[in-house]
């Protein structure tokens, strides 16, 4: 080779494989994140290959965690609202002719489904691409080439992938370390970015006081991982749970002290369990819960996996059976163990493997829920004080660079087995509210390699990164990763160069969540132009108000702290403060700081307002 190069590997220059690929855009990972940038990019013309390790896709999504993890449901729009529409959609199919609607129901708007349902629907939404996706799956990545800074193409499974833009969709981030991007894993201590809840730490879940052993230092701990498995009661359906070949009953020490203490009197006190359509009920780790102190420990498994976010495939091969073996060894011991008592037993007896599910692998899930592998180091790195309220706002602070939101809880699981030294408790496990905040752009581009965008395994601390680690998030920054590439090719600029303003007005113009307002729904005419100035500070608070009246005054401060973020300062005439602004009067402030803009006599409401400022300051391409 004769131009300068870096082969990002482990090894030297090699020989690539001689079968070569050419797109747009290259994702490499098949999560729900990486399927959301392949079809944002695909929708606007790009050509895209997604690639990926395992041999399907879908992500933790199609391997059981199938209730989404929203609370705000106005957080999250886009690709992930649009995905909820088609769920609603396939079980009112299913369930034509039964005036109940028992899966609809289930459903809950959307929001929960069955993981091979998810799975049909990703293959539905790629397959509508007209051709523009190619994917090819089973394929283990095994180089990067980085040439002048700019990662330039992979090889995964024999097949050279090159393209204009990347993006790393792995949980683990696999894609930006091989390519040489900067990374972190573990906690962070309290002192690097002054996160209260940030290295060693003891709370009751949903507490708000550190307890003794918080030293707050940082480690490179890593939080459980489980199986979200779906099980069932029906007969017809049940298949039963048989003992793993390396079960360890000293795994589960603490489960039986809980029944013994009789903490633990069934099997819902040890384990959740969500009901989901189809005779399906998922199944999830439970903290502790501060009235009872049990269950002390539950699927969750620590220690054991803290190298997965950095082993190989063969390893992460090793430590899924672990984790397989111990989380299928505590349903059996609940159903089976001579020390439980009947009364426990025959509560979980009740369930067994749903036999239409992951049929080729044992009826058990393909994936590990890996709550949390690398975190590149990128442009922003997002933290727990991203989440802290302006008090000048009333909401936290404006990011005019916003692609996502982030609502869920602070919820990293526990990083240590349990210690009954702290009894009720276990260490790295809080769930602590805060308002909805915003995810700005910088948080997807990694330091020192151009050309890859990096949207599950992205840059933020420990703390916030157990904010914004839910599939629906992960799907609104893959897919504005996926227009970010079509941006930035339209525009002939690096990633890190792109016109995020461009970004944003493609997100919004599709439904896409960049600011958080309570009261506007994802129908109203005026959503995308709320949504854009909101990451201009046109509102305060989280509601918009859209239906009342704009004053001068006011008028004139939310145009001054939008037109402050364009870098463009403005001053409204003077006048009377109080009286309606009419549309001739804001076209006319519009026009004078620049804009072209056209307004009526008629007086302004805040839709008004918002839809003319919009009409203005939305970038032309």
């Amino acid at each position: 080779m004769t131009r300068r190069t870096v082969l990002a590997a482990g090894g030297g220059l090699a020989m690539w494989a001689a079968k070569v690929t050419t797109a747009d855009v290259v994702v490499y990972g098949a999560t729900p994140g990486g399927i959301a940038a392949a079809v944002a990019a695909a929708r606007l013309g790009r050509t895209v290959v997604l690639c990926a390790l395992e041999d399907h896709i879908g992500g933790i999504v199609s391997n059981g965690l199938t209730n989404a993890d929203i609370g705000k449901r106005q957080a999250v729009g886009g690709f992930f609202y649009e995905f909820t529409r088609r769920v609603v959609k396939y079980y009112e199919e299913m369930d034509k002719g039964n005036p109940a609607r028992p899966n609809v129901k289930l459903c809950r708007d959307g929001y929960w489904y069955e993981a091979n349902a998810a799975e049909k629907i990703f293959h539905q939404m790629i397959g509508e691409q007209g051709g523009r996706i190619t994917l090819l799956l089973g394929k283990e990545l095994k180089r990067a080439r980085v040439r002048g800074g700019r990662l330039v193409e992979i090889e995964a499974g024999g097949v050279t992938l090159r393209g204009a833009a990347f993006v790393d969709a792995t949980y683990e981030g696999d894609l930006a370390a091989m390519a040489g991007v900067p990374f972190r894993t573990g906690r962070e201590g309290r002192a690097e970015y002054n996160e209260p809840h940030a290295g060693k730490i003891y709370m009751k879940f949903r507490g708000t006081e550190l307890l003794p052993g918080s030293t707050g230092e940082a480690d490179n701990a890593t939080q459980g991982y489980c199986f979200r498995f779906h099980v069932t009661n029906v007969p017809a359906y049940r298949v039963p749970i048989e003992k793993p070949a390396n079960y360890n009953r000293a795994d589960y020490v603490a489960t039986l002290e809980d029944i013994r203490a009789g903490r633990a009197t069934k099997f819902r006190d040890v384990i959740q369990v969500y009901a989901m359509p189809n005779g399906r009920f998922e199944l999830n780790s439970d903290h502790v819960h501060p009235n009872t102190g049990a269950p002390s420990e539950s699927l969750d498994l620590t220690e054991d996996i803290w190298e997965w976010p950095t082993a190989t495939p063969a390893k992460r091969k090793q430590l899924y059976e672990r984790v397989r073996t111990h989380n299928v060894g505590l349903i059996w011991l609940l159903q089976n163990d001579a020390e439980v008592p009947e009364k426990i037993r025959e509560d979980a007896r009740q369930w067994g493997w749903h036999k239409e599910e992951w049929v080729a692998n044992g009826h058990v899930p393909r994936q590990v829920y890996v709550r949390q592998g690398r975190r590149i180091l990128g442009e922003y790195v997002l933290t727990e004080r991203d989440g802290d309220i302006d008090a000048a706002m009333g909401r936290a602070k404006v990011q005019p660079t916003s692609i996502a939101v982030i609502e869920w809880e602070f919820d990293p699981h526990g990083h240590h087995k349990y210690d009954p030294k702290h009894p009720g408790v276990r260490e790295g496990y809080f769930y602590v509210s805060h308002e909805p905040f915003q995810v700005p752009y910088g948080v997807l581009v990694p330091r020192k390699v151009d050309g890859l965008l990096v949207p599950v395994a992205c840059s933020c601390s420990h703390v916030a990164y157990n904010a914004l680690r839910m599939e629906p998030v992960f799907m609104a920054l893959g897919e504005a990763c996926g227009i970010a590439a079509h941006v930035a090719q339209q525009q002939g600029v690096p990633l890190r160069r792109v016109p995020v303003r461009e970004v944003q007005a493609l997100l919004v113009e599709r439904r896409g969540v960049i600011t958080f307002d309570e009261d506007l729904p994802f129908g109203d005419a005026a959503f995308a132009a709320f949504q854009y100035l909101g990451a201009r500070g046109l509102g305060k608070g989280y509601k918009t108000l859209r239906g009342a009246p704009v004053t001068r005054a006011d008028g004139a401060e939310r145009l001054s702290r939008i037109l402050g973020f364009e870098g463009k300062p403005f001053k409204a005439p003077g006048g009377d403060g109080a009286a309606v602004l009419r549309g001739s009067e804001l076209a006319a402030w519009l026009r004078g700081a620049g804009y072209k803009a056209t307004g009526g006599e008629g007086e302004l409401d805040l839709t008004g307002f918002a839809t003319a400022v919009y009409a203005a300051l939305r970038p032309a391409g």
